[in-house]
């Protein structure tokens, strides 16, 4: 089968001892074992797992920023961290002080700006919004991004008109009526200024090619997708117009004189709705869990109608506009097992993996082992998080509608491994891996890898990672996740099922009462994804109810 053929690829990821030392010292409580397990746990209180960030924390922005920014950003702000190779746009360049999103003449941010970046995100891009943490701690990380620079980023005022025509913030005249002459008026405008680059329908297909300061291609906006890296109120795409943004072909304009800039505000929040533009911002939500007397046993069974969904949307790491915008997510539990469905649109089934151009569709669903979860892509170092993972070629596998290699390649020749279970007499014949196969001749199977163990079963994999390149599968023993996934209508929905208790170490425990941090994960094998390329959502609230 085509999941056999698979070998395990471990990778050992050398350790960082400077940033080693630096999460250590951000730890406050390690996971605790199973011993005081208890099947409910207190009433749920929301406050109870609040971040500490008491202003006087000493080290409060570096803490955090190792925590939560310097997996993208770096240690020292360069951009260059270990989850930059996936992203695309690349993470900012602290050092180089090089923002986009800025409010001044002197293309220079204001600390409102910086902190609106950090409380909302960018969409756009894979940086995620923060606006969920205290005051003080998003202070005291914004002090600390701005002192990768070397310097104060000051913004100078013209003391003497008190306008703002050659330094300082970039003041807003009044706003006028969006009449008919006026859209006349920035349709003109659009075509000539703008046109060239975002196409004459704001779709980004316009003729004039586009590099940033780094040398490096970049794509105008499709303004039609609602995507604002800023936020999308009249007034900040006013200034975005005007300001222009620092470090791409998008240029500053002199035209905060007269009604233009704002004619050109109006035109291009005319291109998409509020509603398209809700869908890339990425909101922290809470998916509540009922308690049922019956789970359901398939993801279209009926009885998930007693289960509220929760849209909630994901950004691709590798960002592309054609995307899955959200998947809607459901949860029920009966007390003693837990049923979680993902369901989201795919316009191809891609369950085939034999062909070295094809890539599987997948979902998966990620748990905090603690209250205070840690970085949302795949942990952090001595902070774990639990992983459910279902693959659409295991499942293909387990129905028996896979493609084998012998299918997909008729007419390939390839020599049989060893069979002792067949008479020694001469090379065995038949399927390159079957059930009688011998593990010591299938090298990932030998070396007890659920992906290439022919009598593993189930639906899902159960897994686990601290960090960056450090996914591993938990013990084949510990290996009690169920999935099944379902496809059609152009829309997957995957149900997945496991014991409230946890089983074993690295475990996500589930307690009725309780509050649990989960994220999840779409893959889109049409689209190339694989591995950390991927659509994923930020950290959101499971609360399973008593």
């Amino acid at each position: 089968m085509a999941s056999f053929l698979h070998f395990a690829t471990m990778r050992l990821k050398q350790i960082d001892w400077r940033q080693l030392t630096l999460a250590v010292a951000g730890i406050v409580a390690l996971v605790c074992g199973l011993e005081g397990y208890s099947e409910e746990g207190p009433p749920v209180d929301a406050t109870d797992f609040a971040i500490s960030d008491e202003s006087s924390t000493p080290n409060l922005g570096e803490r955090v920023y190792v925590a939560e920014c310097a997996s993208c950003h770096g240690l020292e702000g360069r951009g260059d961290g270990d989850a930059a190779y996936l992203l695309n746009p690349k993470p900012r360049d602290f050092v180089m002080a090089e923002y986009r999103l800025v409010s001044t003449w002197d293309g220079l941010p204001t600390d409102e700006d910086l902190l609106d970046a950090i409380d909302r995100g960018m969409p756009g891009s894979a940086m995620p919004g923060w606006g969920h943490l205290s005051e003080a701690t998003r202070m005291a990380l914004l002090s600390y991004i701005k002192s990768f620079s070397g310097s104060l980023l000051e913004i100078e005022y013209d003391s003497q008109s008190g306008q703002d025509e050659e330094t300082g913030p970039i003041m807003l005249p009044p706003e006028p009526a969006y009449t008919s002459e006026a859209r006349a008026r920035a349709v003109s405008l659009f075509d000539s200024a703008c046109a060239g680059c975002h196409g004459a329908t704001g779709r980004g297909d316009g003729t004039q090619a586009q590099i940033n300061n780094r040398g490096y291609p970049t794509r105008p906006r499709d303004l039609t997708r609602g995507i604002f890296k800023g936020r999308s109120s009249p007034e900040s795409v006013y200034r975005r117009i005007v300001a222009g943004m620092p470090g791409t072909p998008m240029p500053m304009n002199d035209w905060s004189h007269g009604d233009d800039a704002w004619h050109l505000v109006h035109y291009v929040l005319e291109m998409s709705t509020e509603e398209v533009r809700a869908r890339n911002e990425m909101i922290k939500q809470t998916v509540v869990a009922p308690r049922v007397p019956q789970l359901p046993d398939h993801p279209q069974a009926r009885l998930w109608q007693e289960a509220e969904p929760v849209a909630v949307n994901l950004m691709p790491l590798w960002w592309r506009d054609d995307r899955p915008e959200s998947v809607e997510v459901r949860a029920l539990h009966d007390g003693q097992e837990m049923v979680v469905l993902m369901r989201w649109a795919d316009d191809t089934h891609d369950y085939s993996t034999i062909r070295p151009q094809d890539f599987r569709d997948a979902a998966a669903v990620q748990f905090s082992l603690t209250p205070d979860p840690p970085f949302f892509g795949m942990g952090e170092q001595l902070r774990d998080v639990n992983i459910w993972m279902w693959k659409a070629d295991r499942e293909g596998d387990l129905k028996s509608s896979f493609q084998d290699i012998e299918t997909a390649f008729p007419h390939v020749s390839a020599d049989s491994y060893p069979n002792f279970s067949k008479p020694p007499a001469g090379q065995p014949v038949g399927s390159v891996s079957t059930l009688d196969s011998d593990p010591t001749f299938i090298s990932g199977w030998g070396a007890g890898n659920i992906v290439s163990d022919p009598t593993f079963n189930h639906g899902a994999e159960d897994l686990t990672a601290r960090g960056l390149g450090t996914l591993r599968a938990r013990p084949r023993i510990d290996q009690t996740v169920e999935a099944e996934g379902v496809f059609g209508m152009r829309v997957y929905s995957v149900m997945f099922r496991r014991a409230l208790k946890p089983n074993g170490e690295e475990s996500v425990g589930l307690r009725p009462g309780e509050i649990v941090p989960v994220a999840f994960a779409v893959w889109d094998g049409s689209a190339g994804d694989r591995d950390g390329r991927k659509s994923v959502t930020i950290w959101q609230d499971l609360v399973i109810s008593k």
